[in-house]
């Protein structure tokens, strides 16, 4: 039975796979170093405006959405075809989106979302016209 058991445990040997070699110390490729830890939030992009141009693009962003308000108020959304219910929904959230800009003081971003809007809502009145 030692026998047996003495063989086994040199068949085990034979039958495990040894683990490769080390790479000598001058071929061993650096460890790429650790993930670095993203910010706590991203950084605005947002261009830097002076006053003036802030002032301007409030009021812009202003008009715009009162326009398109305007606009939107003439359409009967329950006369819309899916293409046009879609284009109404996207302008709303256009006009959402620009509020909330205007909110957080993000002026460009507020007038370039009220000014999508503004397109959007005159090209859809006149399809539905």
């Amino acid at each position: 039975m030692a026998v047996v058991l003495a063989g086994c445990a040199d068949l085990k040997r034979l039958v495990t796979p040894s683990a490769p070699p080390e790479p000598p110390a001058a071929k061993r490729e650096p460890s790429p170093p650790p993930p670095a830890t993203p910010p706590a939030s991203p950084p605005v992009l947002s261009p830097q405006i002076g006053r003036g141009d802030e002032d301007r693009l409030r009021r812009e962003a202003n008009t715009r959405i009162q326009k398109t308000e305007q606009i939107v108020a003439q359409i009967d959304r329950k006369r819309l075809a899916k293409e046009q219910v879609d284009t109404y929904s996207t302008i709303q959230n256009f006009l959402s989106n620009a509020k909330e800009a205007l909110a957080a003081l993000d002026f460009p971003r507020a007038s370039n979302l009220a000014d999508k809007a503004q397109i959007l809502a005159e090209d859809l009145l006149r399809s539905v016209r």
